[in-house]
């Protein structure tokens, strides 16, 4: 049953954010081919100078854009899938309250992960679009992958992974608490949003000089299993839908 509510969700989001993504690699293609083609012709064609500032400020305008749509998608879901409208629904729904809270996670965290990657791949392909030193590329080969290497790799994407559910539970036991008014329930999510950093910041702070790389990681793998028993907790105690 998670793998449908999954797939429900993933279809929400990707309705809004497709679009978004589209038009990002569309627009960043088009900035890569002008910077590639002003190095070979003149672009008065295209309106200069002047048509490569406002392809960069549509670029630049469309990547803020994609990732505040991204952050708005992931409360939303969760809002109002859960916490008002739809929440109705869900709740009959013969799926447990940790299968619903998993569902928007795990959907919020590929569509933000895919946000990334399509940035991350858009930029890679507008550096080849202006020429890589393949000497560069060439001296890559001869590296040596060791233990060190595949360690830091390994640590690096996993500290990614993590710290990426970790803003998600955050937001999403931010808007668990929330809920619990009956006013201002957005007000409310918020502020415990600012309180539950500024208590768990409290208490990193004097362990940060005792703390090493897998130290960091462990603290926040359970800072995302605190976040979800408070989440998973007040949705099936507490819940207070409008």
């Amino acid at each position: 049953m998670l793998g449908k509510l999954l797939k429900y969700d993933l279809k929400a989001m990707g309705r809004i954010m497709v679009p978004f993504w589209i038009a990002l690699f569309a627009v960043g293609i088009l900035w890569g081919a002008q910077m590639r083609l002003s190095r070979f012709v003149s672009l008065s064609f295209l309106g200069g100078d002047m048509g490569m500032i406002i392809v960069v400020l549509v670029f630049t305008a469309l990547v803020v854009a994609v990732f505040a749509m991204n952050i708005i998608v992931v409360i939303q879901r969760f809002w109002k899938g859960i916490l008002k409208e739809e929440g109705y629904l869900m709740f009959t729904l013969p799926v447990s309250t940790r299968s619903l809270i998993l569902s928007k996670v795990f959907s919020s965290f590929l569509v933000s992960l895919g946000t990334i990657l399509i940035l991350a791949a858009l930029v890679s392909l507008i550096v080849v679009m202006q020429g890589v030193d393949l000497n560069g590329l060439q001296q890559l080969k001869n590296i040596r992958i060791d233990g060190f290497f595949i360690k830091w790799s390994v640590y690096g994407v996993t500290f990614a992974v993590f710290t990426l559910l970790n803003v998600i539970y955050h937001v999403y036991a931010a808007m668990a608490i929330g809920q619990l008014s009956n006013r201002n329930r957005m007000i409310c999510a918020f502020v415990a949003y600012v309180v539950m950093a500024i208590v768990l910041g409290v208490i990193e702070i004097p362990l940060l000089d005792y703390m090493r790389e897998w130290s960091f990681l462990t603290v926040t793998v359970i800072e995302v299993i605190i976040y979800h028993i408070i989440t998973e907790y007040i949705l099936t105690k507490k819940l207070n839908l409008e």
